[in-house]
């Protein structure tokens, strides 16, 4: 080696802190922080399918909800009339929550108050089906359920 070469750092790259912004910006969800809640005006369903292949593994998950409103105040219900031949019983738990969760951003990462959701139907395969499937298709179906429910702000 040269002797006025420049020498290799001897420290490994990539394990430090990365680096931080050029400057700080406060980034923020809109006015206030934007914490406005919406509700349902009419009923409506929502269907929701995962049918991919994935590395070789095949998923498969579909749910059906039907959602209605609820009385001012009275916040959200979630129940189950799906027999066990459409979803199976240890993926029911899974969809019912991730549509608890899904509540809390299901119309525009806004939370949903105020609504009665049904597990109505949906269907299952033996070999392709799985827990993340049947996750996906929950979120999938309460997002398209309440878009289409003519959702609006509470004031």
């Amino acid at each position: 080696m040269e002797p006025n070469a420049p020498r290799p750092n001897p420290e490994p790259s990539g394990l430090g802190p990365p680096p931080g912004p050029p400057h700080r910006t406060v980034v923020g969800l809109g006015p206030e922080g934007d914490s406005r809640k919406f509700t349902i005006t009419k009923s409506a369903e929502g269907e929701g399918k995962l049918a991919r292949q994935s590395g070789g593994l095949p998923h498969y998950g579909h749910v059906i909800v039907r959602v209605e409103p609820n009385g001012r105040g009275k916040g959200p219900i979630v129940s189950s009339e799906v027999s066990e031949s459409a979803i199976p019983k240890q993926y029911l738990k899974a969809v019912t929550e991730t549509v608890r969760m899904m509540l809390d951003y299901a119309y525009e990462e806004h939370p949903v108050v105020d609504i009665i959701v049904r597990i109505v139907g949906g269907s299952w395969d033996e070999h392709a089906s799985n827990e993340l499937a049947f996750r996906m298709a929950s979120i999938f179906a309460i997002k398209n359920a309440v878009k289409s429910a003519d959702p609006m702000p509470i004031e």
